[in-house]
């Protein structure tokens, strides 16, 4: 009992500490995030990957005239008479040029229209304590106020305090960091002076609160594929889930261990009573 008391009163204070502490944006941080000039768009060359939809046209090669393929898992697609062509993280333009190198054995003069029928693989994530949490399509035009109004943010939500992260590259396949534990220290503390995270990562502190009750869109920034919005629980709701951990560890194997009886019975609602008087 001791050891529960010590370990809440801990929580307590950790999170009053946070509550106290902040962790408010500086101009710097958001530098990285913001485009000069403001543009309504993110202005990225669209580069396609796995599961991408591809649709082609063409007036000289009609074996792919109005075909549309889906990008396999290893980055290639397959087009009839031409064969395999890598087009993974190439833009529309790159792919068009690729076929267009292919299809010299076949034809003298030729020429391709390729678009985007499936945007599929480029994503931005939004976790934490929202009602939606997960991958969401990136289309070129999301900005963080459209993300958090789709995922919807609970009553557990810290608003002030919603972190945006920008990984570095590459964000798909991960990367190495330094084996050796004095360059990890050392490239930690360089880019936390720098205004980073610890790995490296760019990072700003939204204030959702303050964007929807005075109007200020400065911190409203476009997302790009791969970044990752947190939504962190008020210190509050920190201590009351930490609480939930330590008090109730054994709650999801119960839960587990109960969950055939409860689908049984809300199948056959007479199932228990009969069990429970067969003898």
């Amino acid at each position: 009992m001791r050891k529960i008391v010590k370990t809440t009163l801990t929580v307590v204070g950790l999170a009053s500490l946070i509550a106290i502490m902040g962790c408010g944006s500086k101009y710097s941080n958001l530098e990285a995030f913001l485009q000069v000039p403001h543009r309504p768009v993110s202005g990225l060359e669209y580069r396609v990957y796995p599961p991408d939809v591809l649709s082609f046209s063409s007036v000289s090669i009609l074996e792919i005239n109005k075909l549309s393929q889906r990008i396999r898992p290893d980055g290639k697609i397959v087009l009839p008479l031409l064969g395999e062509i890598d087009v993974a993280g190439k833009t529309p333009a790159e792919v068009e040029a690729a076929i267009l190198q292919a299809s010299e054995k076949y034809y003298g003069e030729a020429d391709v229209t390729v678009e985007v029928a499936g945007y599929n693989s480029q994503k931005f994530f939004v976790l934490g304590q929202v009602s939606g949490p997960g991958p969401v399509p990136w289309t070129g035009s999301d900005t963080v106020l459209d993300a958090l109004a789709r995922s919807r943010p609970t009553d557990l939500a810290w608003p002030e305090k919603i972190k945006l992260i920008r990984a570095k590259t590459p964000q798909q396949g991960g990367y190495l960091l330094p084996k050796d534990k004095d360059e990890r220290k050392n490239l930690a503390e360089e880019n936390v002076f720098a205004g980073h995270n610890p790995a490296g990562a760019d990072e700003v502190v939204i204030n959702l609160k303050r964007m929807v009750q005075t109007g200020d869109m400065s911190h409203n920034v476009l997302l790009q594929p791969g970044d990752v919005i947190f939504v962190p629980p008020n210190p509050f709701a920190a201590v009351g889930l930490s609480l939930r951990q330590v008090l109730f560890p054994v709650q999801p194997v119960v839960e587990a261990a109960s969950a055939p009886y409860r689908v049984r019975e809300a199948y056959d609602p007479g199932w228990a009573y009969e069990d429970r008087y067969r003898n």
